[in-house]
C-alpha cells in the first residue's frame, strides 16, 4: 500500500532523532545563553573587553578587573597601570607656587629654578634659613606680599635657596637661562646664598655676608675678577640701609637691605623683598609689587 505524504514526513523526523537544528530557546532570545555555551548572546564578554584583557573601573573605584589567564582578581585592590605617566607636580617645578620664571625648561634644568616671590624675614645667607610661612610665598602663591615669609618659602618642598656659585655652576652651568628672552631690562634678580668679605668678591670659605649675589639683569654686573663663577649680578651698597642699586629698591623695586650702621657689610644676611606692598612702587610706568623683580634661585635637595 503506498505511503501517504504525512506518513513519509513522520518517518523522516523519526530518523532525525535528537539532531540539533539550531533552534534558539526562549532564554537565548531574551538575552540568556545559547544551548551548550555560557557566553552571553548579546555579544559581550566581561573577560574580553577588547583592550588586551584589561578593564579599568570608571566608577571612581580603585580595583580593576582583568581577564585571561594570570589576570588580577577583581577583589585584589590592585590598580591597573595604564601606562600613562603622572603629570609633574609642584615639587618638580622647584618654586613653591608651582611655576618658574627662569630656567623654564624642566627637561634642561631639572635641578634648578628661578623663582619670583617676596619675603619679610631677612637674609639669604643665614645658616638657619628655613620656611616660616608654610611655603606660601611666590608671585602666584597664597602670600604674594611675603608677610612672615623667609626666602626659603619661595622654594618648593625638597628644594632650597641655591648654595652659591658652586651649586649654580653644577646645576645650570651659567646664568644665561635665568632670565627669559624678551624680559625688560633691570626687571629680574634671583639671589643665592653666596658669602663674601669685601669688594663684591665671592669667597666660598668665608662666613661673612657682604653683598647679595645671584643671576639676572638687575643689579651691578659682576666682572671675572670677582671670582663668582657663573653668577653675573650683585646688590652691593656703600651706605647703611641700602642694597646699593636704585632700580631694585623702593620706590622702583621691592629689594631692601635695612639694618644698623654696618648693614652695608651684611646685605646677604639682611635682604628682604617687602618694599612695595600693595603694588605701591612703579618702574617704567608699570606698577611693581613685592613679588616682582625676581626672588631666589632654588636648587633640588
Amino acid at each position: 500500500m503506498p505511503r501517504s505524504p504525512l506518513l513519509a514526513l513522520l518517518l523522516v523526523l523519526s530518523a532525525a532523532g535528537c539532531t540539533d537544528y539550531g533552534f534558539v530557546g526562549e532564554g537565548a532570545r531574551n538575552g540568556g545563553t545559547a544551548p551548550g555555551t555560557d557566553t552571553p548572546t548579546d555579544g559581550t564578554d566581561p573577560t574580553e573587553p577588547g583592550d588586551g584583557g584589561t578593564e579599568v573601573q570608571t566608577d571612581g573605584g580603585t580595583d580593576a578587573e582583568t581577564g585571561g589567564d594570570g589576570g588580577t582578581p577583581e577583589d585584589s585592590g590592585t590598580p591597573v597601570d595604564t601606562g600613562t605617566p603622572d603629570e609633574p607636580g609642584e615639587p618638580q617645578a622647584g618654586c613653591a607656587d608651582g611655576g618658574r620664571e627662569g630656567y623654564t625648561s624642566w627637561d634642561d634644568y631639572p635641578d634648578i629654578a628661578a623663582c619670583s616671590g617676596a619675603w619679610s624675614v631677612g637674609g639669604v645667607t643665614r645658616d638657619d634659613l628655613a620656611p616660616t610661612c608654610g611655603r606660601a610665598a611666590g608671585d602666584d602663591g597664597a602670600n604674594v606680599e611675603g608677610s612672615g615669609c623667609s626666602a626659603a618659602d619661595v622654594c618648593a618642598e625638597g628644594w632650597h635657596v641655591c648654595d652659591g656659585q658652586a651649586e649654580v655652576a653644577d646645576k645650570a652651568g651659567s646664568c644665561d637661562a635665568a632670565v627669559p628672552a624678551g624680559s625688560p631690562d633691570k626687571s629680574l634678580f634671583f639671589a643665592v646664598s653666596q658669602h663674601s668679605v669685601e669688594n663684591t668678591v665671592c669667597d666660598d670659605g668665608a662666613s661673612e655676608a657682604n653683598d647679595v649675589f645671584g643671576c639676572g639683569n638687575l643689579g651691578t654686573q659682576l666682572s671675572s675678577d670677582k671670582s663668582c663663577g657663573p653668577l653675573n649680578r650683585a646688590l652691593a651698597s656703600m651706605h647703611p640701609d641700602s642694597c646699593g642699586f636704585n632700580e631694585a629698591e623702593p620706590n622702583l623695586g621691592p629689594w631692601e637691605c635695612q639694618g644698623d650702621d654696618d648693614s652695608h657689610y651684611a646685605e646677604g644676611s639682611l635682604v628682604t623683598k617687602a618694599g612695595c606692598s600693595g603694588w605701591s612702587c612703579s618702574y617704567d610706568g608699570v606698577a611693581v609689587g613685592n613679588s616682582d623683580k625676581g626672588g631666589v634661585l632654588c636648587c633640588r635637595d
